[in-house]
């Protein structure tokens, strides 16, 4: 009895910690997925606009 007590609490206390702000681990994993990603985004589209600019340009001539 006193091992599943303590297995409890343990798990508790994992569980209460894997929870902040009303979000599971899941989707804290989610949250910084997306993040990520938006960050390659910002970073990666103006490159390729500038790639796809200078290409144009210099098909034209």
């Amino acid at each position: 009895m006193h091992e599943d007590q303590a297995a409890m609490v343990k798990m508790g206390i994992g569980a209460g910690g894997a929870v902040f702000y009303g979000l599971t681990l899941n989707e804290w994993v989610a949250v910084a997925t997306l993040l990520y990603l938006a960050m390659q985004i910002g970073l990666l589209v103006p490159k390729y606009w500038r790639l796809l600019v200078d290409w144009w340009k210099g098909s034209k001539v």
